[in-house]
């Protein structure tokens, strides 16, 4: 596929690079990206878009390595952070005032993310053409690690109610829509039927790796939300382990 000067680059993850283009979208994948993994993430996508989940439609490009996809005019939400931190660094005189706001405004963040969660949780995931975690979670693992994932998968799945997890929400993957009151959750590919715990705890690993300072904040405004859907606190730890076994083989 050709482009002209008028791209441009927008965001960037581990194994592509995200551009604009004549009002599109462009996930662009490195060469050595499976093609069937993009496949994919284009079937996720349109389970995803049929269930209401998001409103981003991709497209097929004339290079099997890019997705076109419908552009979301806004920032993540880890720009948003990412935003008020530097304002808060960069002066150190700044109000008592000012500084409260800052940590509302971070406390708001995690508040839209149980929000996120609630709303992912709650669409009906009866006869749903998204994988099971339970029969893909053993990809890439050693007997090992097999060993200790899937026993934890098997008991929580028989204890508590399978729903569509994201299993991979994180301020990144939540865009703001600019001059709206409106979240939009990207990044599909991840998404499987499992209980809710693993979404949680799946988050709670990826907070641990990059965020740690965020982990208390979790702690405080996430996991009483975790406790009233009836997930014991053990349970919701198992599945931590779980989610870091698996992490590990992203890398």
């Amino acid at each position: 596929m050709v482009f002209d000067d008028s791209r441009k680059k927008i965001g960037e993850g581990a194994q592509a690079e995200v551009f604009l283009y004549n009002d599109f979208t462009y996930k662009e994948y490195k060469s050595t990206y499976p093609v069937e993994w993009i496949e994919f993430e284009k079937k996720q996508q349109n389970v995803v878009n049929a269930l209401g989940l998001c409103p981003v439609k991709y497209y097929d490009s004339d290079d099997s390595n890019i997705i076109k996809m419908d552009y979301i005019d806004g920032d993540t939400l880890d720009k948003k952070i990412q935003e008020l931190s530097s304002i808060n660094n960069e002066n150190n005189f700044v109000s008592e005032k000012k500084r409260n706001s800052l940590v509302t405004s971070h406390i708001d963040a995690f508040c839209l993310l149980t929000r996120v969660f609630t709303f992912v949780h709650n669409i009906d995931s009866s006869n749903v053409d998204i994988p099971h975690l339970i029969h893909t979670a053993a990809m890439g693992l050693s007997e090992d690690e097999k060993s200790k994932v899937i026993p934890v998968i098997e008991r929580l799945s028989g204890k508590y109610t399978n729903c569509i997890c994201h299993l991979d929400i994180h301020f990144k993957n939540i865009m703001l829509c600019r001059n709206k009151n409106e979240f939009v959750i990207i990044d599909w590919i991840n998404a499987r039927i499992a209980p809710a715990v693993f979404d949680y705890a799946r988050t709670f690993v990826i907070f641990e790796e990059y965020a740690k300072e965020a982990v208390e904040i979790y702690k405080q405004i996430v996991l009483p939300d975790i406790k009233a859907l009836g997930i014991l606190e053990q349970d919701f730890y198992d599945a931590v382990e779980v989610c870091a076994i698996m992490r590990q083989h992203e890398k």
